[in-house]
This record gives structure tokens, C-alpha cells and sequence, in this order.
């Protein structure tokens, strides 16, 4: 029977590419950390990778915001915004069709893109964990722009998303990686501060398997405490939806105000 295999998530900023040696007592850690989630993701010997990102108003303006939106495409360019990656990103049409038919089947009405530019909170990670050859089915989630799907809600998307993988025939292994977050304030006074210990408590409850907590904070506490940045933790949560496990794995975790973000890698749920 096919299923999810692998489940992990990360911080996406360009800096992470753009700048990667900036305080390498600190950064070094955490590239030491993506070089074994790349390792534990080629382990997994995937057939297709669910990315779950948001969009920086490159793909998705207001003339078009969806909450959700499955990328349908053979292939995905990235947009190549500011310096971060562009390029060829491999799709995987049926699959992904697939997922969207059985999302709809249980009550979530997501969207379609069937030509969906990717930008940064997708390409940075499929770059910096060396996946441009594996076939991907994108996975957008409004983070940025109000209203916001509940995190309760992105949770249940996530176990909605590892019940349509369990009912695909034969025998797909399947993978999902969530980007964004942790701390960080965007195009705001408070550009630059990281809250360390808000990251360490996220990232503690995510990997004690106390996702409850998590799902009751509101998004005003979420924003003052670790800025509209940390609204992309829906990320993390569908994706620990789709684990299928309670907690998850800190590979790393370093405040990088040289990134102007506190930046976090979890694997999560049974390593496959």
C-alpha cells in the first residue's frame, strides 16, 4: 500500500543561500543538520515529495489569494526573486491530481494551479537539500494574508493529506516537507530580532508530541511574540498532520539575526 514515508520541516529564507556563512559557530550547525535531513529524505527513496510553502505575493497577488492551492504541472520555474534560486522544478501530475481529487472527496475545497511559479519558501529548501530532481506536488498555504486558515484547520488538512496517500494504489512512497517559520518579523520595525526562547517552546512542544498547546494559541499572541513571520508554523503543523506521529525530531535549531530568523529542522514522525 502506498504511504507517507517521510515527514520534516524547515525554515525557507534566501539567507540561507545568499548568505551561508554568516556566524558559522552558529550556521554550521545548522548545515550540518540539512545535510542529514537530505540524507534521511534520500534514504526514504521517495516517488513523490509534497512541499508545503507559502508565497511571497509573487505568485498569488490579491486579485487571487486562495487559502489552499495544489500545484497540478509537469514542471514548476521558480521565480528566481531577489537572488534566491530559479531554475526547473520536476512535477508530478498524476499524484498530484490524485491528492487534489481525494482532498476534495473528504470537504476541502483546494484550489488548482496547473502553472504555479514557485518562490523562495519553496525553492530555497528543494536547493539547499539537493531535491530538484525528485517529482514534487506544491502545496500552498496562506500564511501572510488575513483571514488565515486555523492552525487546527492545517492540521486537519495534513491527516487529510496521509489518508489520500494511503488510498493511492500500489505502492508510493511519498514524502512531505513544510517550510517556514520559526521567529522573525517581516517589513517591520522589529526586522532583525529573533524571540529564541518562543522558538525553543514551539519547537520543545512540536517534539514532545504536545501539539494541542500549539493548536490553541491565537494568532495576535503568535504575532507578538515572534512576528507575522512565525505565522508560517501552519506549515510545520499540516506537515505533523501528515506524520502520522505524535512528536517529531530537533535536528537543529540556532537564533540567526545574521538572517534576521530563527531557524529550525525537524524530521517528524517514524523515521522510514
Amino acid at each position: 500500500m502506498s504511504s507517507v514515508v517521510w515527514t520534516g520541516a524547515t525554515s525557507h529564507v534566501g539567507a540561507i543561500l545568499k548568505n551561508p556563512d554568516a556566524a558559522p559557530e552558529r550556521s554550521g550547525e545548522l548545515h550540518a543538520a540539512w545535510d542529514r535531513m537530505a540524507a534521511e529524505i534520500r534514504g526514504a527513496r521517495l516517488d513523490a515529495l509534497v512541499v508545503v510553502a507559502t508565497d511571497h505575493y509573487e505568485t498569488f497577488r490579491l486579485e487571487h489569494y486562495p487559502t489552499f492551492c495544489l500545484g497540478l504541472a509537469d514542471e514548476y520555474e521558480g521565480w528566481g526573486e531577489f537572488g534566491n534560486p530559479a531554475g526547473v522544478v520536476r512535477g508530478a501530475p498524476a499524484f498530484s491530481a490524485g491528492v487534489l481529487a481525494g482532498l476534495m472527496e473528504r470537504g476541502f475545497d483546494v484550489s488548482r494551479s496547473h502553472e504555479m511559479p514557485l518562490d523562495h519558501s519553496f525553492m530555497v529548501p528543494l536547493v539547499k537539500l539537493n531535491l530538484l530532481d525528485v517529482p514534487v506536488t506544491p502545496l500552498f498555504l496562506n500564511c501572510n494574508t488575513p483571514p488565515l486558515p486555523s492552525l487546527r484547520r492545517c492540521h486537519d488538512l495534513g491527516v487529510a493529506v496521509r489518508d489520500v496517500v494511503a488510498g493511492f494504489p500500489g505502492e508510493l512512497r511519498v514524502g512531505v516537507l513544510g517550510t517556514g517559520g520559526v521567529s522573525h518579523w517581516v517589513g517591520l520595525p522589529r526586522f532583525g530580532d529573533v524571540n529564541e526562547e518562543w522558538d525553543r517552546r514551539f519547537l520543545a512542544l512540536l517534539g514532545d508530541g504536545r501539539l494541542e498547546e500549539i493548536l490553541e494559541w491565537s494568532d495576535d499572541d503568535i504575532l507578538d511574540q515572534a512576528g507575522n513571520g512565525a505565522l508560517e508554523i501552519r506549515t510545520w503543523i499540516l506537515t505533523q498532520g501528515a506524520s502520522g506521529g505524535p512528536a517529531g525530531r530537533l535536528l537543529g535549531y540556532q537564533p540567526m539575526p545574521e538572517w534576521s530568523i530563527g531557524i529550525g529542522v525537524m524530521a517528524m514522525g517514524e523515521r522510514a
